[in-house]
């Protein structure tokens, strides 16, 4: 073997070994698992989409997404309680503009698939609101993100005046909570990413989620209701901050152009019946 051969060799041999030595990367986001979290009943749709569809009756679902990352298992939203599962005539709110029904418990749906709920590690809720919080104190021992301004919203001086339902974080003041202030990359290799969206509450934010085979999927909460209102830019007139819902809807809009991103809208029964439900999962 001549010197210049065995030069032009050494690199090429270093680089093989390198690459024989280096164990495969497994996917950030194994997968995730969509969880029916009960329905909310109208029968006048238009407080939802102002002007139009006056008495017309709807139903709305409600989801919980689980997801297994290789660092652990985070839940993003715990729907309607638990308890509302004992209610088969569901629990109608004092205003009589919405029915609330849990078929199924949360829990159960978590047992199902072998996860506790000390199982999750990362927890966060679009918002507060009753049919997205309701389960939220099965998660004491998760690491919660949640917006300062909702975190305030809920734990701070004047909580009692928001509207919340308080006692659904009741068993969670000595959690621990990341409270934020904008867009936070949960594990920070951008597969999962908190996206900031407020005005339906005052910490409102939805999630981006890099799936290993589905790509980036932008779960919504409230940000919008229906994919109607995501189609033609409509926002409830009782939410926190309409032009701030506005504003937080037209970057989203804008997202999910750049980035391709399939966007779930929670609520929408109809668009939900086409994705695979837990214990199946999506990829």
């Amino acid at each position: 073997m001549t010197r210049l051969f065995r030069a032009a060799l050494l690199p090429l041999l270093a680089l093989l070994a390198a690459c024989a030595s280096t164990p495969s990367t497994p996917p950030a986001v194994e997968r995730l698992y969509v969880i029916s979290c009960g329905e909310n009943h109208t029968q006048d749709l238009s407080r939802w989409t102002p002007g139009e569809n006056v008495g017309k009756a709807h139903v709305f679902g409600d989801h919980c997404y689980l997801i297994k990352h290789a660092k652990g298992w985070m839940l993003w939203d715990s729907g309607n309680a638990d308890r509302l599962a004992a209610l088969p005539n569901g629990l109608t709110n004092p205003a009589g503009t919405i029915t609330a029904y849990m078929k199924k418990p949360l829990a159960d749906s978590l047992k199902e698939l072998g996860v506790a709920p000390a199982d999750i590690a990362y927890f966060a809720m679009s918002h507060s609101h009753g049919d997205h919080s309701g389960n939220a104190n099965l998660f004491p021992a998760s690491t919660i993100y949640m917006q300062e301004s909702e975190y305030e919203a809920v734990f701070g001086a004047n909580a009692e005046k928001s509207g919340m339902p308080l006692a659904n974080f009741e068993k969670l003041k000595g959690a621990k909570f990341v409270k934020l202030r904008g867009d936070h990359d949960v594990f920070g290799d951008g597969s999962v990413v908190i996206k900031s969206t407020p005005g339906h509450t005052p910490g409102h934010q939805c999630l981006l989620v890099l799936l290993p085979r589905r790509g980036p999927v932008l779960l919504t909460g409230d940000l919008v209701h229906l994919q109607y209102s995501w189609q033609n830019n409509i926002v409830p007139g009782f939410n926190y901050d309409v032009p701030q819902s506005k504003g937080s809807l037209a970057a989203m809009k804008d997202l999910a152009s750049k980035t391709g991103a399939q966007v779930w809208v929670n609520h929408d029964k109809e668009q939900h019946a086409a994705i695979p439900k837990a214990p199946a999962f999506v990829e």
